[in-house]
């Protein structure tokens, strides 16, 4: 965990979403661990939102982002609710797909200068990774996340230990170790993955298939049909066409510059280019295993 941004964090905001019966693992973390947290660390606090459905949940999401840069809050956006592949499964037995949940934390991300780390206490909860493949956005600096079930028993132990020593050390890696003490191999562990790591392999994955071979020849194809809609470049002929979206398309280094722009709003949030150092050619050549 990028340890410059894990010294920034100030605020611990726990939603959560659990049905009537069952152990409100997002309350026991709060009272056991957080309620105090700022009577015991210099410039940290926590807070806690329970919330019913899909639509409540959305609003407390913006109702967040609104207050970040009135309060200055880098905060660690931690859910206790049940997923599944396709999104978050809420209290009232409402469904939150990932898509739009990522969406508005995209607006939290942004507003916190991409300072926002994203805690899934939920099964399935790794899958919010998939929905920030579209390099559309950053909807957080790193997120945590584990892909089977947990026990709800022990996923306050585990959360209570990550926060015990995430505020002691400032360290993630220690953090992250707490979380996972004692888990044998062939039990489910929790991982961290930063917005740096997914932009990099969201775009080499773009790059060997769209900017090389069979897929850069078929996106041609398919750019050519689209600008012989315009009538001028239709009179010139379809040879002409084929050109300028080759010569358009001859410098993936400038995709790469689009995507990245777009991604980490660097136009807006220029400090993220010191914060984020990536090339392209060492985007392109690094291995994802």
């Amino acid at each position: 965990m990028n340890m410059k941004v894990a010294g920034l964090l100030n605020k611990v905001i726990v939603i959560e979403s659990l049905a009537e019966g069952e152990l409100k693992t997002g309350t026991r973390l709060f009272e056991d661990q957080l309620m105090h947290l700022d009577s015991k660390v210099e410039n940290l606090s926590a807070e806690i939102f329970p919330v019913e459905d899909a639509d409540a949940f959305i609003c407390c999401l913006r109702t967040i982002s609104e207050r970040i840069p009135k309060e200055a809050i880098a905060p660690i956006i931690h859910l206790e609710c049940h997923g599944d592949e396709d999104g978050l499964m809420l209290a009232d037995g409402s469904h939150l797909p990932w898509n739009r949940f990522r969406n508005e934390l995209i607006k939290i991300n942004f507003a916190s200068r991409l300072n926002t780390l994203v805690v899934v206490g939920a099964c399935d909860g790794a899958n919010l990774i998939s929905t920030a493949t579209q390099m559309d956005g950053a909807p957080f600096f790193g997120v945590i996340g584990v892909q089977e079930e947990i026990k709800a028993g022990d996923l306050v132990r585990r959360f209570r230990d990550f926060y015990s020593a995430f505020f002691e050390t400032k360290d993630g890696d220690k953090a992250m170790e707490a979380l996972n003490k004692d888990i044998g191999d062939s039990e489910p562990r929790f991982g961290f993955i930063g917005a740096r790591a997914l932009f990099e392999a969201s775009f080499r994955n773009y790059y060997w298939m769209y900017c090389r071979g069979k897929g850069k020849k078929a996106r041609v194809e398919f750019l050519v049909s689209r600008v012989l809609q315009n009538p001028e470049v239709k009179s010139r002929g379809i040879k002409y066409a084929r050109k300028r979206v080759k010569e358009e398309l001859s410098k993936p280094e400038d995709d790469f510059e689009f995507f990245r722009k777009r991604f980490f709003s660097t136009d807006r949030l220029p400090e993220v280019l010191e914060r984020f150092p990536m090339e392209f050619n060492d985007v392109i050549r690094a291995s994802d295993a």
